[in-house]
């Protein structure tokens, strides 16, 4: 298979979680990782932090409902792993070529998320982990 987009690097990977602030002091206390501030995304049904651990990014993902996309999945799975997130140049085209390749995607069209313009590819598609598109602002 030839490559479809291109991919700079992983921007961060996503945990869902059942309480930020837990999550956050497990972090700091385990890790020395510093406590950030958390940021409520209602149109994503999250409430989100931001974790810098080196060169890399630790999303923390907590519902802020039962019924929304990570509170269905902690109802299914529990915490954990919730997705990947490659970081791309421009996350409109990317999308359009994984479209037109055939993948299955969650978002018809790029969407401001906490770590810029997001679009994510359904796991069906992707080897039954969630891949997130992530174009930096």
């Amino acid at each position: 298979m030839s490559r479809i987009c291109a991919v700079d690097y992983v921007d961060h990977v996503g945990v869902a979680v059942k309480s930020v602030d837990a999550a956050l002091d497990f972090f700091e206390g385990v890790f020395g990782i510093p406590r950030v501030e958390a940021k409520d995304l209602p149109d994503q049904g999250v409430r989100a932090a931001l974790l810098e651990v080196g060169q890399t990014r630790l999303e923390l993902l907590e519902p802020l409902a039962p019924g929304t996309p990570v509170g269905r999945f902690l109802e299914r799975r529990g915490e954990g792993l919730h997705h990947l997130a490659f970081n791309v140049a421009d996350v409109s085209r990317s999308l359009e070529a994984v479209k037109a390749a055939g993948l299955r995607v969650i978002d018809a069209a790029p969407r401001e998320g906490l770590s810029g313009l997001i679009a994510f590819i359904h796991p069906k598609s992707t080897h039954g982990t969630l891949m997130e598109l992530v174009q930096s602002v």
